[in-house]
């Protein structure tokens, strides 16, 4: 998918979005951008190059909870950008085990990402194949409501 849409209805219960925050320490520990009128942060300034420090940097157990979710919700987007077969990268698996062991937190991101509205790979991103599987062991999980 070129343009970002926005997804089918992400049930409320599973909204979350990135805070201030967590933006503004994100944006000193990674020296990224950080302007006020950037709509979309977190898609804004992932980066595929950077894909490893960001893994590090999620996994050094120095960031809050409101943290590791912007900080995934970058790798997330980093890997969309890749513009391969995530399947291939040994990445995906120490993202996809990170996904796994908290499930709570980074629940919207894997509804958002696994597209559960559509069969259609037209429809879907990049990252779909792959976050969709988390999507599916957890669905029942996710989709009762709070």
């Amino acid at each position: 998918m070129g343009d970002r849409k926005p997804p089918a209805m992400i049930p409320e219960h599973l909204w979350r979005f990135p805070t201030r925050a967590a933006i503004d320490a994100l944006a000193i520990r990674f020296e990224l951008p950080n302007h006020h009128a950037m709509q979309d942060w977190d898609y804004e300034v992932a980066d595929p190059e950077r894909i490893d420090a960001f893994i590090s940097g999620y996994r050094s157990g120095e960031l809050d909870e409101d943290e590791r979710f912007a900080l995934m919700r970058i790798i997330l987007q980093s890997f969309e950008d890749l513009g391969c077969d995530i399947s291939l990268d040994p990445r995906w698996t120490v993202v996809s085990d990170l996904l796994e062991a908290d499930i709570p937190l980074h629940a919207h991101s894997i509804w958002y990402w696994s597209c559960p509205e559509t069969a259609d790979p037209e429809e879907q991103w990049m990252i779909t194949p792959v976050i969709r599987p988390i999507w599916d062991r957890h669905r029942t999980d996710l989709s009762a409501s709070g």
